[in-house]
């Protein structure tokens, strides 16, 4: 863009005559005004349409109309460069650039910078050859330049899909920035809800891998602060929706801090899923449990006050088995309390038909069997009454008879 230093230098010969010398190099080559720079570029162009500078003058002209803010001129000049030079990276680089920054809803104008995108990554190894480093810019710096253009490239290439509202293409097209950039968390959460976007619920897995992933990588790609916490929060809220609770979600976030994409038929387990399983299984070990298990779960829902009214006062329940966990008196109970799932929860009053109390007492712990008739519950606390015919008890401890009283001395004989 050093146009007068870059022209004077025993170049005359190339000059159309003296005048188009005097005026690029003396004039347009001292301005320091945008706007007097751009008119003396105008009479250039209008004095001599055909020059061998014709490069460098639209690098002029590209460099004032940014001076200038003027984004709409700045693009149909790159795009003069990009068609009169296809292997400069200068035209499809604004073009790419100004798309985004101008924010362009223009269907061919969207078009126009998604094929320059495309070119810039194309050819990314060509406009940034080790041949073509000039001497004064280190190999590190000229790295920087060229992965900066990559990403100009990509974020266009990104803004464009997004504009077209195509939640499978936005995938598509961060898929393969993810490729280049697995470490940018930002593009993770993105991915996610392209991927939500497509309303397939197989899919929500794969969705909260990436939107695990986005909340779990640190370093270079990471999330800035605020943007983190509000990624992490709704990771927070939606995980525990989908599987039911938060059982799991600690191993998604470093599995997938450890990976970019989830792995092939990857699946997160739901809750109810998992609770099925384990009764299939505790259906073989424990028959009795698995009972009481599937009658707990329709009494816990939503709908346990009609559930409990529609299928279980009055009705026989199976035979059932627990611990006891406390009686009420201490001694001669008329009610005791087991619980079914463990020896410390109390899930179940047992009455004796009739109001009859239990007789003496038996310790915590104690393994009661019994069938009985539902007739209370309550939802909270958790508490099923059920009322046993004395017949369908066992575990209850057989009390000492009391002692019969002691016959008084002396008493007399009946004859």
């Amino acid at each position: 863009m050093g146009l007068a230093a870059g022209l004077a230098l025993g170049q005359e010969p190339s000059w159309v005559d003296r005048q188009e010398y005097e005026l690029v190099v003396e004039q347009i080559g001292k301005a320091t005004d945008p706007a007097k720079k751009l008119e003396l570029l105008n009479q250039w162009k209008q004095k001599y349409p055909k020059t061998a500078f014709s490069m460098q003058r639209l690098g002029q002209f590209l460099v004032t109309y940014q001076q200038l803010g003027k984004a709409a001129e700045m693009l149909g000049v790159a795009k003069e460069i990009a068609a009169a030079d296809p292997k400069n990276f200068t035209g499809p680089y604004y073009v790419a650039l100004l798309t985004t920054s101008m924010q362009t809803t223009d269907p061919a104008a969207l078009d126009e910078g998604e094929k320059a995108a495309n070119q810039l990554l194309s050819g990314i190894n060509d406009y940034f050859a080790e041949a073509k480093k000039p001497a004064n810019v280190d190999a590190a710096a000229w790295n920087k330049q060229k992965a900066d253009v990559q990403n100009t490239a990509w974020q266009t290439i990104l803004f464009v899909s997004n504009q077209k509202k195509d939640p499978a293409l936005i995938e598509d097209r961060l898929r393969k920035f993810i490729d280049f950039n697995p470490a940018n968390a930002e593009a993770a959460y993105k991915l996610g809800a392209a991927i939500l976007g497509q309303k397939k619920p197989e899919r929500q897995p794969e969705a909260l891998w990436q939107v695990a992933r986005a909340c779990a990588l640190t370093g270079p790609g990471e999330l800035p602060a605020a943007n983190k916490k509000a990624v992490c929060d709704y990771l927070n809220r939606v995980y525990p929706q989908y599987r039911g609770d938060k059982k799991g979600l600690d191993k998604l976030m470093a599995d997938a801090a450890a990976a970019p994409y989830a792995p092939s038929g990857f699946a997160i387990e739901t809750k109810q899923q998992e609770d099925i399983k384990q009764l299939e299984e505790l259906k073989k070990s424990n028959p009795q449990l698995a009972l009481w298990v599937q009658l707990k779960q329709e009494l816990t829902g939503p709908n346990a006050a009609t559930n409990f009214e529609s299928n279980l006062k009055g009705a026989a329940l199976p035979k059932l088995k627990g611990k006891l966990v406390s009686m009420e008196p201490a001694v001669n109970p008329k009610k005791i309390v087991v619980g079914i799932s463990d020896a410390a929860t109390p899930e179940i009053t047992i009455e004796l038909e009739g109001g009859t109390p239990f007789r003496g007492k038996a310790d915590p712990g104690t393994e009661i069997e019994f069938e009985g008739i539902g007739k209370e519950f309550s939802a909270d606390p958790f508490n099923l009454t059920v009322e046993v015919e004395k017949e369908k008890i066992t575990g209850w401890p057989v009390q000492a008879a009391a002692p019969k009283p002691a016959a008084k001395k002396g008493a007399a004989k009946k004859k």
